[in-house]
C-alpha cells in the first residue's frame, strides 16, 4: 500500500515551518494530502483567504501533482475525534486517497489524529524558524522582510498585506 501523508494547515501565512512539514510529506509519501483549517474563516487572526492560502501552496509547488489541497471549515469539534473523523469524511467525500499517516509539526498538533493515524513529527518551530503566523503578518506590516517564508510566499505577502 502506498504511503499518503495528512496534515491540517492553517498557513496564516504559509512559512518555512509549514514547508519542512509539507516537503517531508512529499518525500516520505506517494501522495500528500494538505487540509487548509478554518478554510471559512477571515478575520485578524485569519487574513488570507482559502483561495490565497491554496495559492500560497501553488506558487511554492507550481506543477506538483502528488500534493492535493483541500478546505476544511471550523466546525466546532467537541473532541479531538469528532474533527479527525470530520476532516477523514471531507477527504472521503471529495474522492481523495485515504490517509496512512498524520504529520504535525509538533507533538501537539499530532494529538488530534492520534486515536485514527500513525503520527509523524516534523519539529517546525527549531527547524523552520520558530517564528509565529501572527508575528510573521505583523513584522510584514512594517516592512520586514528578512523573515523566515520561502521567496515565493513575501512576493505573494508584500501584494496582499
Amino acid at each position: 500500500m502506498e504511503k499518503v501523508a495528512l496534515a491540517v494547515m492553517r498557513l496564516q501565512p504559509l512559512h518555512n515551518g509549514h514547508k519542512l512539514l509539507i516537503d517531508a510529506m512529499l518525500s516520505e509519501s506517494a501522495t500528500a494530502l494538505i487540509a487548509i483549517g478554518s478554510a471559512d474563516k477571515r478575520d485578524e487572526r485569519n487574513p488570507f483567504s482559502f483561495d490565497d492560502r491554496k495559492a500560497m501552496i501553488e506558487a511554492l509547488y507550481k506543477g506538483e501533482t502528488r500534493l492535493k489541497v483541500f478546505g476544511a471549515r471550523d466546525i466546532g469539534a467537541a473532541s479531538k475525534r469528532q474533527w479527525a473523523d470530520f476532516v477523514l469524511g471531507e477527504i472521503k467525500r471529495l474522492g481523495l486517497p485515504a490517509p496512512t499517516c498524520y504529520y504535525a509539526g509538533d507533538p501537539k498538533d499530532g494529538e488530534w489524529f492520534a486515536e485514527v493515524l500513525p503520527i509523524r513529527i516534523v519539529d517546525r518551530q527549531t527547524q523552520g524558524g520558530g517564528i509565529s503566523a501572527t508575528a510573521l503578518r505583523e513584522a510584514f506590516a512594517i516592512g520586514a522582510d528578512n523573515l523566515p517564508v520561502p521567496e515565493a510566499i513575501k512576493a505573494f505577502l508584500r501584494d496582499k498585506l
